[in-house]
């Protein structure tokens, strides 16, 4: 099985957050831009300051999302299945309302997958139910 597969596999699980934790987030972002050529499902990502924009359309910001909280409700109000990659989110699941809106999204009825992609994610133990939790080492060249 390959990488793509196993990443289609983690997002047709029963998690609305997934928390992906490697040494190379930049090469799993690259997977989910592969992956998003091949699959009907809406594909989004997220840094900070710069906000959200779908995959494949980078040049397009989506406005009002480049705050943690403005992405969130973002999130939260879309009425349409997403999957929402946030690059190096860590900072904002120390707060409270970040980890409310998050069980929000988690426990809603509009299926939305939420991704976590970082080197290091600390999860907060409110939000264990809700993800499933991925660690890749990947393999360095040479």
């Amino acid at each position: 099985m390959n990488y793509l597969d196993q990443l289609d596999q983690m997002l047709d699980a029963n998690f609305r957050i997934v928390s992906i934790e490697t040494y190379d987030p930049e090469r799993v972002a690259n997977l989910f831009t592969q992956l998003s050529r091949f699959s009907n499902k809406a594909f989004y990502l997220w840094e900070d300051a710069e906000g959200l924009h779908r995959i494949g359309a980078s040049h397009i910001k989506i406005p009002r999302t480049a705050s943690a909280r403005e992405l969130l409700a973002h999130i939260n109000s879309s009425k349409h299945f997403g999957v929402y990659i946030l690059r190096d989110f860590n900072e904002w699941l120390n707060e409270e309302k970040s980890i409310k809106e998050l069980l929000r999204i988690a426990s809603g009825d509009i299926n939305k997958v939420i991704v976590l992609l970082s080197d290091f994610i600390d999860l907060p133990q409110a939000l264990k139910p809700f993800t499933l939790r991925s660690k890749h080492q990947m393999r360095q060249a040479g």
